[in-house]
């Protein structure tokens, strides 16, 4: 099992029936199983295959996290293709970037998508075909065919699920109508199995290109139309060292590079993972994260798949409480700003109820409380915290209501777990040691210890595509410099302190780490988000600055609290500044902020909510008021 596709198969043959991914619809929570998941991937890849793909081609993805999503993933891997997910939060121009700068020849996409899609087209030369994964009732833009009796069962189901949601029928009401579903399946079965294509459906695309069916010269076609007869998919050529797929970075510091992994990259992650937290069959997840994001798809996908574990999608970050309610997840992947909402809403709950309150304040009865927490959310539940850092104020508090995070730290580069916390060995502010089998060094360290975060190990990307200069910089001797800073202690735990772009030194020659600065800053109820930089002084030295967003609505409820007149600019300078003043004094003097700027604007930020520095930073020069004064 070197490749992903195999790992993920023989989870697939072993389990058969079991659930491997969950979707709620109209509802109702709708399980496909290992064997169905295999089943549908394979039909992918042959289709692909049918088509003329050939082993090491691109092929992208640019859809909504679902079943369907991970079957195309697994579907070009089998075929021997390089996957290059695509965000669908991104501006059409970064998609027209990313599929012209990878080549791909294949894109999988949703109707929604399809408009942007035809628009930058005629820019994408490599890309020959486009298949909707979500077609429904659509023809294929190829041919015009009768919608498969497949998608007819699945538009009738998604139809009945939301009928009974919208008139509320009964547990058994709607068992009986999924029971007439699963019948009406195994009457169709026989005669149409799903993927099965009409005759006109089994020409090959490219010979229905040449006669000029094509639309719009992008041709488009149905997932049913494109799917492949899985007898015709040959074994797949590709081995541990060959790239499995292109991640593009979000591009905080410019244009995105496609980073290349390999098949051995991402499995010598997933097994490292798998050993620390000790995961098997019984793992549940509740996915939730954008899952062309490398944390979310190699832990939170490709993971839990290994180990034949079942993934239930979030019906959206508004449901995620009544989705973890129902789920109850055995391991949870999140960001910072998940826990912290998770903290704030239990602590809400708790100060809201006189009786739970009381006994939250005392040890000895405290337990009673963190135990229903605990069961709430699903006892024995593994939380992981990445993406960025987890506030240690945050983690104790959890810890102290009976919900354990462990942080880790990683990159779309390193596959992306470097380092990780883990039953046995947490260390609050810090993100646990290196996996097994992974190096990690502090290139260049100062007098506290902290320098640039290099990484060395089987999880280190191949290099960027198509980029030699790119990679050239970032790699040396198999060490990849990862542009943090960090320090690692005497037990070897590893701590990130920051960027090495946005250290700050100041005219004394200290180092000041801006995202330190700003931790302490967001924690004021009236600033919603805060960018510390360096204001040169001199040639040499820097100032501590910052940009502010205060939070109108925050403000908005002070006036209101007070009885307060509406404030006026002056009157928010001076609010702003007297939470500035109380947030550095948890600073050093010299780490504290000298001079700030207020902006009304939200900060531009990439698709993983992380502030576009050198975006904000063209616009510091252009601001149309002075700095205020800290004092």
């Amino acid at each position: 099992m070197d490749t992903i596709d195999r790992l993920v198969q023989h989870s697939c043959r072993q389990l058969g029936a079991k659930a491997a991914l969950r979707e709620k619809l109209g509802g109702i929570w709708r399980e496909l199983s290992y064997e169905s998941l295999e089943d549908q991937a394979a039909r992918i890849g042959a289709g692909l295959c049918e088509q003329g793909f050939q082993p090491g081609r691109q092929a992208a993805v640019l859809a909504s996290p679902s079943s369907l999503w991970v079957a195309a993933y697994l579907g070009i891997l089998k075929a021997g293709g390089v996957v290059v997910p695509i965000d669908k939060e991104l501006k059409t121009t970064e998609i027209r970037h990313i599929l012209s700068d990878c080549q791909a020849r294949i894109l999988f996409t949703e109707p929604q998508f399809l408009e942007s899609v035809q628009e930058i087209a005629p820019s994408l030369p490599s890309l020959e075909t486009v298949v909707l994964l979500r077609a429904g009732r659509a023809r294929s833009a190829v041919v015009a065919t009768a919608p498969a009796p497949g998608e007819d069962l699945e538009a009738l189901s998604q139809s009945l699920s939301e009928l009974a949601a919208r008139y509320g029928f009964t547990e058994r009401d709607r068992d009986n109508l999924s029971g007439m579903i699963q019948r009406l399946r195994a009457q169709i079965a026989p005669a149409f199995p799903i993927g099965k294509k009409t005759e006109e459906g089994k020409k090959s695309l490219r010979q229905r290109f040449a006669r000029g069916e094509a639309h719009d010269s992008m041709p488009v076609v149905a997932l049913g139309d494109f799917l492949g007869d899985p007898e015709n998919l040959p074994p797949s050529p590709r081995c541990a060292a060959d790239t499995a797929m292109i991640l593009y970075t979000s591009g905080t510091t410019g244009r995105s590079k496609g980073a290349m992994l390999s098949h051995g990259n991402v499995i010598s992650n997933i097994q490292a993972a798998r050993d620390i937290f000790n995961l098997g069959a019984e793992m549940r997840t509740l996915s939730f994260l954008p899952i062309n994001h490398v944390y979310e798809l190699v832990c939170g996908i490709l993971l839990p798949l290994s180990v034949g574990g079942t993934i239930s999608f979030a019906e959206s970050l508004k449901q995620l409480a009544a989705n973890l309610a129902e789920v109850k997840p055995s391991f949870l992947l999140g960001v910072p700003a998940v826990f912290q909402r998770l903290h704030d809403r239990i602590r809400k709950s708790i100060d809201d109820k006189p009786l739970a309150r009381l006994l939250f304040r005392f040890g000895p009865t405290r337990t009673l409380v963190t135990s229903k927490v605990r069961q709430s959310l699903g006892d024995g539940t593994i939380f992981v915290s990445g993406g960025a850092a987890l506030d240690p104020a945050v983690a104790d508090g959890l810890a102290r209501l009976g919900v354990d995070v462990y942080q880790g730290y990683g990159i779309t580069e390193t596959s992306p777990i470097v380092a990780a916390e883990r039953p046995g060995c947490k260390k609050l502010g810090t993100v646990g040691m290196p996996l097994p089998g992974v190096q990690v060094r502090i290139h260049e360290a100062n007098g506290e210890g902290v320098g640039e975060i290099w990484v060395k190990g089987p999880n280190v990307m191949q290099g960027y595509f198509n980029n030699p200069r790119a990679s050239a910089e970032v790699l040396t001797d198999g060490w990849y410099h990862t542009g943090d800073l960090g320090s690692i202690d005497e037990q070897g735990i590893l701590s990130i302190r920051g960027r090495v772009k946005n250290l700050i030194v100041t005219p004394n020659g200290k180092n000041v780490y801006p995202e330190e600065v700003e931790n302490e800053l967001i924690k004021s109820p009236f600033i919603a988000e805060a960018m510390v930089y360096g204001h040169k002084v001199t040639a040499s030295a820097e100032e501590v600055h910052a940009l502010i967003v205060p939070d109108q609505e925050r403000l908005d409820d002070h006036v209101r609290q007070n009885g307060l007149p509406p404030l006026n600019m002056s009157d928010v300078e001076a609010l702003i500044r007297a939470e500035v003043v109380s947030a550095c004094r948890q600073l050093a003097d010299f780490k504290r902020v000298k001079k700030f700027t207020l902006r009304e604007e939200e900060l531009p930020k990439t698709t993983t909510r992380k502030i576009k520095r050198f975006a904000v930073e063209a616009e510091i020069p252009a601001a149309s008021s002075a700095p205020t004064t800290v004092k």
